[in-house]
């Protein structure tokens, strides 16, 4: 398992979605503002496919499932869970990871972006 890494592009102290490698084919997502909270674990091909999603612009979602809210923030579901806990980030916690993904960070299962300390 990898330690949990973040977008270098989230402010030093700043929160930010967080993912690691749990195995060589699965990717665990979390919330800093929350380390001990809630989690989504999906296969790494799931994950892959939310980036590149976001990279391209396209909105095909598929196990992953972002809601963008009107505050410009953003909530993240496992639509394959009817259990799935809703991961809930800010504004500013979207501006950061997807900066961060579309400058190659955070894919898995080596990801970079900065380690959570």
């Amino acid at each position: 398992m990898t330690g949990w890494t973040k977008s270098s592009y989230s402010s030093t102290g700043a929160t930010c979605v967080q993912v690691r490698s749990v195995s060589a084919s699965l990717t665990e997502i979390g919330d800093t503002k929350n380390p001990h909270g809630p989690t989504l674990t999906v296969p790494n091909s799931d994950w892959v496919h939310l980036l590149d999603q976001i990279i391209s612009g396209r909105t095909d979602y598929r196990r992953l499932f972002p809601c963008f809210l009107p505050d410009g923030g953003f909530t993240l579901t496992d639509t394959t869970n009817p259990f799935s806990p809703t991961l809930t980030y800010t504004k500013a916690e979207w501006e950061a990871f997807e900066t961060g993904v579309r400058n190659g960070q955070l894919r898995t299962p080596h990801p970079e972006g900065t380690l959570v300390g």
